[in-house]
């Protein structure tokens, strides 16, 4: 972690522009390293075609209880060296009815139609430069087409979500723009099998992989075992992310690049919990009444870029500061550059003073 003292304009510009210079050529110095790795081991790092294959619902004729909506996730290989992953974000397994008065979620479980677009080889990181600044909402899409968040709630002070709440039967539940999702590892997605190899969970927004907790040679993986990002290399020399059963459950940084049409906008790619609370919201009061019942309209298609993003800063909050640029050529990762400022102890974040990495 590393603060840069403040000089004059043009100092600043002339850093910026050696600071992308080295970056977009560490891209491609990486993108080499990985192909002739993969040319040598026989193995590609791409997401193959069976794993693509496996976004699909679990019960397609699952009608979910809060919308009367049936889940809609499908993935495609766009041909063009990019896979687009679609949703609705309904699952198609069972939840609580929501809004929850006992599980204190005052939420409504709404469709949520969103396309993400991630390399389908994917571009790693230099080690020391993973992507820590994860973003708010989504990380990933597990195949069931439920969006995966990291496993802290958006409230003030960065709670675990399993301390803040009681999340229902499939360890999920609604945010406040109505997006069903997971914090940790779902039953309702995979039932994992003692010694046994499991299979694809989802996949993260930079394009790898995540698998359940056992490992290709049947062993149990848990936190210890996997670098600071959730991942490990498998026997056969290819990277994933793995569930695990204990904290932080699901990838804590990104290992590869991010597309610039991911499908996030930069004002939804901010840096949050654990190391920004401040633009946060206060938890809300509980609501006085059950679920509600599905909305007028029915199913339909994803609509061009996100719909819905984080709930924004609300009057009086400090605007987030963005951590990538999406400008330019769509085909090519977006600079992204920690920006993490901590400005008040967080569970697990490891420091309590003011500091800005970048």
């Amino acid at each position: 972690v590393s603060t840069q003292s403040t000089g004059s304009s043009g100092i600043n510009a002339e850093y910026g522009k050696q600071w992308y210079q080295r970056r977009v050529r560490g891209v491609f110095v990486n993108m080499l390293l990985l192909w002739c790795v993969a040319l040598l081991l026989g193995q590609t790092l791409s997401l193959t075609d069976e794993e693509i294959a496996a976004f699909i619902p679990s019960d397609p004729d699952f009608v979910e209880r809060n919308t009367g909506l049936r889940s809609q996730v499908w993935a495609t290989d766009n041909g063009d060296g990019s896979v687009t992953v679609n949703t609705n974000g309904i699952p198609s397994h069972d939840t609580w009815q929501f809004p929850n008065n006992e599980s204190g979620n005052p939420h409504s479980l709404e469709e949520n139609w969103s396309s993400y677009k991630m390399f389908k080889d994917p571009i790693m990181r230099s080690e020391g430069d993973e992507l820590m600044c994860i973003p708010n909402g989504a990380i990933g899409i597990a195949t069931s087409g439920v969006y995966i968040y990291s496993w802290w709630a958006a409230e003030k002070g960065c709670p675990y979500a399993r301390d803040f709440e009681e999340l229902d039967i499939c360890e999920g539940h609604p945010a406040s723009n109505g997006e069903y999702h997971y914090h940790h590892y779902s039953p309702c997605v995979q039932m994992p099998t003692c010694g046994v190899e499991s299979p694809l969970y989802g996949v993260a927004l930079d394009g790898i992989p995540i698998y359940g907790p056992f490992a290709d040679n049947g062993q149990q993986l848990t936190r210890i075992d996997l670098d600071k990002c959730g991942g490990r290399y498998d026997s056969n020399g290819r990277y994933k992310y793995h569930v695990t059963i204990d904290p932080p459950f699901f990838p804590s940084c990104f290992k590869g690049e991010i597309r610039k049409d991911v499908g996030k906008s930069e004002e939804t790619f901010t840096c949050g919990c654990p190391y920004d609370d401040s633009g946060m919201p206060e938890r809300g009061p509980k609501p006085e009444d059950g679920g509600r019942g599905p909305p007028d309209d029915g199913g339909r298609g994803p609509p061009d870029g996100d719909r819905r993003g984080p709930p924004d800063g609300g009057e009086g909050r400090p605007k987030p500061e963005i951590i990538c640029d999406f400008s330019g050529d769509v085909n090519l990762p977006a600079v992204c550059v920690d920006k993490i400022s901590v400005t008040r102890p967080c569970p697990g974040s490891g420091s309590s003073s003011r500091s800005t990495r970048t």
